[in-house]
Formats: C-alpha cells, structure tokens, sequence
C-alpha cells in the first residue's frame, strides 16, 4: 500500500481473506486435533466437509465474534462425534433425516446475514450448488449404506441436523437484525 501498488480498498479486502484465511486454519488445526485426540479422523474428515461445503454455499447462524465462532464450531463438531461414537440412528431414520434434512436446507438456501446480502445472482448461484452439493452428500451417504457404513451415513444423517438447525437459527437472527434496522 505504500508504494501504491493496491488501493486502500483492495488492501482492505486482502486484509480480510488474509484474517479470515488464518481463522479457518485455527479453527481446522483444533478440529483435526479433537478429531485426532478422539481417535475419529474419518468421521473428522466426513464432518467437516459435509459441514464447510454446506455452510458455505446454504449459509447459517453467524456471531459476531471470531471468538464465539470457534468455540462454537468446535464444541458442535466435538459434540456430533462425541455423539456418533456411542450412538447411532439406525438405518430407516438416518435416512429420514437425510432425505427430509436436505429438503429443507435446500428450499430455505441460502440465508442471508446482515453484513452480507446477496443479490439474485449470487443467489441462484449458491442455490446451483448446494443442489450439487446435496447430490454429492447423498451418493455418499447411498455408498456408505451399500458398503456397510451405517456409522457414516448416521454421522452424514447428523451433520445435516446440526446444517439444518444452524440455518434456521440464521434465518432468525437475520429477521432479528434485519427488523432492528428498521
């Protein structure tokens, strides 16, 4: 910036990948360190990405802080595998909550937050590919069902809830804001 190579603008914006770049590494290191302390590296792996492609492009419940974020991301996440280690939906309602879990994520995507409203475009887009996403986690979880992974398709079955609940939990907390604007 001081040699007027970017503006102030783009600086501004570099400034923010960079930060927001740094936060998801933290987040992702003490993630795959539970995951690796509890021994559940698959069911990290599984988790996380059903839950970062999901929440990228369906969107969710975001706080204020990068702070309240991590604590609760990694306490949801801890909790999801805490949970599938010794419990697991049988068969029938895993799916249930699959098939059911997907619609409704799918027909209130993406949800919008205060500090970033989407116009048409950008919501068709992330309307595109969730649809591919949700294909995508629901070939996987068919796989998992047709090689005798019940455990991963409860945990897939999981991670759509846990999506679900944050998404709706958005949609409030955008009607909140969005009215105290008003």
């Amino acid at each position: 910036m001081k040699a007027d190579v970017i503006s102030k603008e783009s600086y501004d914006i570099y400034q923010y990948g960079f930060q927001l770049g740094l936060e998801i590494l933290s987040y992702f290191i003490v993630a795959f360190g539970i995951g690796l302390y509890l021994h559940m590296i698959p069911e990290f792996i599984v988790f996380m990405s059903i839950f970062m492609l999901l929440r990228t492009y369906i969107g969710g419940v975001h706080l204020d802080t990068f702070a309240g974020c991590l604590v609760c991301s990694v306490t949801l996440q801890t909790s999801v595998l805490l949970i599938e280690k010794h419990y697991t939906f049988i068969l029938p309602i895993a799916w249930l909550v699959i098939v059911s879990g997907s619609i409704l994520i799918l027909k209130a995507a993406p949800v919008e937050n205060i500090n970033r409203e989407l116009d048409m475009d950008e919501k068709r887009h992330c309307r595109k590919v969730s649809i591919k996403i949700v294909i995508s986690i629901v070939l996987f979880a068919a796989s998992c069902t047709l090689a005798g992974g019940n455990d991963m398709v409860s945990l897939t079955a999981s991670t759509i809830l846990v999506v679900l609940i944050s998404q709706y939990l958005g949609i409030i907390k955008y009607k909140i804001e969005k009215n105290r604007q008003i």
